[in-house]
């Protein structure tokens, strides 16, 4: 009876081995969800792990998880490590592959879990984007891992569709804005002595508004002897409905001059600000600062101040098609 029983239990033994070598090797989990905004939004965002914990659903497991960033701030070679209780283990994923606003690949290595590929690939879809979340796990020659990857889907697979659901709220209290092309620098900035005045427009009047307060700083630098060192400028102060508030400004070679007038001696900002540079009507400038904006918030920068224009080209010299306007985005 005992020999018929050890037989027994090693010929389920065998056939399980062989079943569990039936099984696949390769196993693929994949979620996905539509996202109301332009996919040079979304890449921006799962292109670089600076937000990642806004919208990973592992996030909250454990609350003193430890994590860093390395190599780049996003694209190829950024870096994720992470360490924390049994909930979240410890880890790295670092970004292999990229395809502008189309997918992002990364590499996850779990330790003694073992490794994995995760994709993220964008598509377009009734003026949304399609984001899909993809991971593809290599569970070996070994049966019983291949057991195991039976239930991945149904353990992960609902990780994932959290993390897609934070997602899309992440980016959709973003500017819908599409940035794609958009140029951007980031600069750093040094103070200059300037000259300002606050003025106030309804949004068909800025123009106007500009040239008032440029021209009364012209009669103040007149009055004091200053030199105008560089383009004039323009300060956001706030936009109420029908009405933009800002401060025009002039750079001034030396800031000994009292104030007056409403004309106030400052000195500019000083620090890092990301920079794109519009050409055409002014008409069109604030356009292209709301893709700035929604960059910044896209590539997780945040604000350090009121964003600024400088007025490159002369208007009365220049064709309005090519007039040049550098818009500034300050940032910590």
């Amino acid at each position: 009876m005992v020999r018929k029983i050890l037989i027994g239990i090693i010929a389920v033994v065998v056939l399980a081995a062989v079943g569990g070598l039936l099984l696949p090797r390769t196993v693929h989990v994949s979620r996905s969800v539509i996202i109301e905004r332009p996919a040079s939004l979304v890449f921006a965002v799962v292109d670089s792990f600076i937000l990642f914990p806004q919208w990973s659903p592992w996030q909250g497991l454990d609350p003193n998880m430890h994590q860093t960033t390395e190599g780049p701030r996003e694209g190829v070679g950024a870096k994720l490590i992470w360490s924390g209780s049994s909930k979240v283990g410890s880890g790295t994923q670092l970004i292999t592959a990229a395809l502008p606003y189309q997918f992002v690949d990364s590499d996850l290595d779990f330790g003694n879990m073992g490794v994995a590929k995760s994709r993220i690939t964008l598509s377009p879809e009734d003026g949304a984007t399609r984001a899909t979340w993809t991971l593809d796990v290599d569970m070996g020659a070994n049966p019983i891992g291949r057991y195991a990857g039976l239930g991945l889907d149904h353990t992960i697979g609902p990780d994932f569709a959290t993390g897609l659901a934070k997602l899309k709220v992440l980016i959709e209290s973003m500017p819908n804005e599409d940035t794609a092309g958009l140029d951007v620098n980031l600069v750093q900035l040094k103070a200059t002595p300037v000259l300002l005045i606050a003025e106030s427009a309804a949004p068909d009047s800025i123009a106007g508004a500009y040239a008032d307060g440029l021209g009364r700083i012209d009669k103040f630098m007149a009055k004091n002897k200053l030199t105008q060192s560089g383009p004039p400028f323009g300060i956001d102060a706030a936009l109420s409905p029908g009405t933009y508030s800002f401060d025009a400004g002039v750079p001034i070679d030396r800031g000994d001059a009292i104030a007056a007038d409403n004309v106030r001696v400052d000195k500019s900002y000083a620090g890092k600000a990301l920079k794109t540079v519009y050409t055409g009507p002014y008409a069109g400038m604030m356009a292209a600062h709301d893709k700035l904006l929604a960059f910044l918030a896209a590539h997780g920068y945040t604000r350090n101040g009121a964003a600024f224009y400088r007025f490159v080209d002369d208007p009365v010299r220049t064709p309005e098609d090519q007039l040049r306007t550098e818009i500034y985005a300050p940032i910590e």
